[in-house]
């Protein structure tokens, strides 16, 4: 199966869900200028989002490094193993006993997870999905990871990170321990890792830098830690507000408003566009498609639906009784759901659906 297109017209999460609910194998590769990333997959299951054709960017290694697993040093004697002995990254990080094979595999796992976040954000570029079983890599450590688990974490993180963000706004912001708190018993590791580097010195930026986590752990460990109480804002040292100058008041003579008459043109212009431009571009955009060649298959709005209806069950346990669950669920989006709806009546009693063409 060849599938190719734009990010455009189909975001990353249908894509990645058509390959889950089909249980296809081969590599996703997505494009974005000059970034370049790849997918693997293994009957629908994410086994690797490493190119081995680009070694200098082999995202483990950065991952490696950023979490403490191995230092910069020791990167670059692997490297050198690697160059020598034409031997793969994960072969040689366990013969070298650098580290065992529970970390690296948790390692993998993470970095899968870290990787697909990043990919999510991506909102133009282009993918191209091809190949069978035999173009998945096999390394000395191996994962087979559930897509649609995979996707569901990383869509909470792009909603979580945006509201820890909220709260910690600025990268100087300064953090201390607040005064007379206890910690809790129970915290988890990234938790343990940030407390001790909250002294009411290090600025944010330093925290989440010397914390040894990506970017979303620390500030979600950090943001927990401000909502126990166990930490605070240091005020004091919070980056100054900068107050603006206050203009001086001008007298000045009243215009003539042309308020009015820009509305008008504006109307004018919008009834022209929708009236006379925009069915000549969809008849373009039709041609264009039924141009494409026939060994690339796209997603038709039929198909579309149906790769949703299937996730959802996969996920959830049953078919959505509505249409609207969809995307009030973060399963499609709520435009393409209101598309759907028009054009389909929609049927089910959660075990099985029925859809009709209106």
């Amino acid at each position: 199966m060849a599938l190719q297109g734009n990010l455009d017209d189909f975001s990353l999460p249908e894509i990645l869900q058509l390959i889950a609910v089909q249980q296809k194998s081969g590599v996703l590769k997505l494009t974005a200028g000059s970034d370049v990333a790849v997918i693997f997959f293994d009957g629908g299951r994410v086994v690797s989002t490493r190119d081995r054709r680009r070694n200098a960017r082999d995202p483990l290694k950065a991952y490696l490094v950023q979490t403490g697993h191995i230092t910069e040093a020791q990167l670059k004697q692997i490297e050198t193993i690697e160059a020598e002995s034409r031997r793969e990254l994960t072969d040689v990080l366990l013969s070298g006993n650098y580290v065992t094979s529970e970390q690296l595999a948790q390692a993998i796992q993470d970095q899968i997870q870290d990787t697909m976040h990043q990919l999510l954000t991506w909102k133009q570029g282009t993918y191209h999905f091809s190949g069978d079983s035999r173009t998945v890599p096999k390394f000395a450590a191996n994962v087979r990871l559930n897509t649609e688990g995979l996707l569901m974490e990383s869509m909470r993180r792009l909603d979580e990170i945006v509201r820890y963000k909220t709260v910690l706004s600025s990268p100087a912001m300064v953090l201390r321990p607040k005064a007379l708190a206890v910690p809790p018993k129970e915290m988890t590791g990234p938790e343990q890792r940030v407390l001790p580097l909250v002294d009411g010195l290090r600025p944010l930026r330093d925290i989440v830098a010397q914390s040894k986590l990506v970017e979303f752990e620390s500030y979600e460990a950090i943001h927990h830690l401000l909502e126990l109480g166990v930490i605070e804002i240091s005020l004091g040292a919070a980056p100054p507000k900068v107050t603006p100058i206050a203009e001086e008041k001008v007298a000045v003579r009243p215009k003539r408003s042309f308020a009015i008459p820009a509305a008008i043109l504006i109307l004018a212009l919008s009834y022209g566009v929708g009236t006379y431009v925009t069915p000549v571009l969809y008849s373009e955009a039709e041609r264009a498609v039924r141009k494409a060649p026939e060994h690339v298959l796209t997603l038709d709005e039929s198909q579309r639906l149906a790769t949703a209806l299937e996730v959802y069950r996969s996920v959830r346990g049953s078919y959505p009784t509505e249409l609207k669950l969809l995307a009030r669920e973060g399963f499609l989006p709520r435009s393409t759901v209101a598309s759907f709806a028009r054009r389909y009546r929609y049927e089910s009693d959660g075990t099985t659906y029925r859809k009709f063409v209106r």
